[in-house]
């Protein structure tokens, strides 16, 4: 298999149920099945969905170094991730060992991926190997090439392709880590200072990390300028406006030279000339275009950064479909008779496991819908009253949209290097009163959130089950 770069993907939930099996002293085995998201240019994400672990029944042996599994302890979970069109990915584990693929385990996998092979046509075979201890594990995984068709035949010996080991691993929940099977470089002298507080590890954390920010505006450019002065090594920002003459007002990077381009563009331009190296996609567009949602999807963390309700929505469901976590900014100021009544800020994590922006009723889905319409479209459907109007433009100062903008960025490296208690999944300050508030709420009893079979679904159609344009 050509070199690729390959992530994979899970929840908390999925990482701490693997970890707990290494409590048992002997090897024990599973299938997992992974939403494959093929992102071209030998970039790969798998989406960790469901595990079973193989019936106790079906082992002949057990051992501390060793196993042997009957086809009824995995065919049947093979075959159900199959039909779902998910990779097989076989799990087993080596208690208080390394995460290493044994010559042993080399047989395992080239028999498994004769078998899974031949149940469907272009079936994706992966392996992964969990070691050490619940306390201190460690993990390896390798992803085998597709099934490669010559002349309408298939590979004479699909078990005799080479795999592809998986460089990353992202675990999603109240936290967010990024494992990395290789240590990332970084400029000692630039960021020394972080160093003292991340530590050598968490620099190279940040110089792995691929971030979106979808809205270059005033919340979204001071948070792309924070994470890129911060080391994050890749952004992509999403934005469909243009700079007018107010932009520069609250939008970093930007000046009145800049009227009439692309807010993106201008800011892609701005952090590549801070020269730290993060590389920077600009992509015109709004979320739901099919470019913006293929640059999207190769991100570990996004922020939501956006005015209106519909990209608001969407992302609301890109947290639990993609597995990566979405930090969703708001401010607000309130003005009666001309004057300033309030002013409050919002950042809310939204992760597999929390209580998404619909549960806490954040989020207006009639306006969402509307929003989404051709403007045309709109404005003939609101005159006949099928739909809400969009909003009127909003009040916006650039303190306000920095401070909102810093509070998100720092509650996610306080998420990334678990450096604060997690358990609040939601900021809230009212500015005007000094008074800032958390809270956590639980996914609402029949929402999407609170369906496991909902997260790690990555583009499966219809997309985020959604049906507009």
């Amino acid at each position: 298999m050509s070199e690729q770069a390959i992530t994979l993907a899970m929840t908390e939930a999925l990482w701490d149920e693997l970890t707990r099996a290494l409590d048992d002293k002997c090897e024990v085995a599973g299938v997992l099945s992974a939403q494959l998201v093929d992102h071209g240019d030998g970039e790969v994400t798998l989406l960790g969905r469901n595990l079973t672990w193989a019936p106790t029944d079906t082992y002949v042996d057990r051992f501390a170094d060793g196993l042997a599994l009957t086809s009824p302890g995995w065919v049947p979970a093979a075959r159900t991730a199959l039909a779902e069109n998910s990779a097989v990915v076989f799990i087993h584990t080596h208690p208080h060992g390394h995460a290493v693929f044994s010559s042993r385990d080399d047989t395992v996998d080239a028999g498994l991926l004769r078998a899974v092979t031949g149940m469907a046509e272009r079936a994706n075979y992966a392996a992964l190997v969990i070691a050490g201890t619940s306390k201190d594990p460690a993990v390896a995984a390798r992803l085998y090439g597709r099934l490669t068709v010559t002349h309408g035949e298939p590979d004479s010996d699909p078990g005799s392709r080479e795999p592809a080991m998986v460089d990353r691993f992202r675990i999603v929940g109240d936290r967010v880590r990024v494992l990395t099977r290789g240590p990332q470089s970084f400029a000692d002298d630039i960021f020394d200072r972080q160093v003292l507080a991340f530590g050598r590890q968490g620099q190279a954390t940040l110089a792995d990390l691929h971030v979106g920010v979808v809205g270059a505006g005033g919340t979204g450019s001071a948070v792309a300028e924070q994470l890129s002065r911060l080391g994050v090594g890749r952004l992509t920002l999403i934005d469909d406006d243009v700079v007018t003459a107010a932009t520069p007002t609250r939008g970093y990077g930007m000046s009145a030279r800049d009227t009439g381009r692309a807010k993106a563009t201008v800011l892609a331009e701005h952090i590549e000339q801070i020269g730290f190296g993060t590389k920077v996609t600009a992509v015109i567009g709004q979320v739901q275009d099919v470019q913006a949602r293929r640059a999207l999807a190769r991100t570990d963390i996004v922020f939501s950064c956006v005015d209106g309700h519909g990209a608001r929505l969407i992302l609301n469901r890109w947290a639990f479909a993609h597995l990566a976590p979405v930090i969703d900014t708001a401010v607000l100021v309130g003005t009666e008779d001309g004057t300033v009544a309030g002013i409050d800020a919002r950042v809310t994590w939204l992760a597999p496991g929390t209580a998404c922006l619909l549960c806490r009723g954040r989020l207006d889905p009639a306006l969402a819908y509307a929003e989404m319409l051709d403007p045309d479209e709109r404005h003939r459907l609101a005159g006949e009253g099928y739909v809400r109007t969009a909003g009127t433009a909003q009040p916006a100062v650039i303190s306000l949209t920095s401070l909102v903008s810093s509070l998100a960025v720092t509650e996610t490296l306080m998420r990334l290097f678990g450096l604060a208690d997690t358990t609040p999944s939601e900021l809230l300050m009212r500015i005007t009163d000094r008074d800032l508030r958390k809270n956590r709420l639980p996914p609402r009893q029949g929402c999407f959130c609170s369906d496991p079979n909902y997260s790690g679904r990555g583009f499966t159609q219809p997309h985020l089950d959604l049906m507009w344009p």
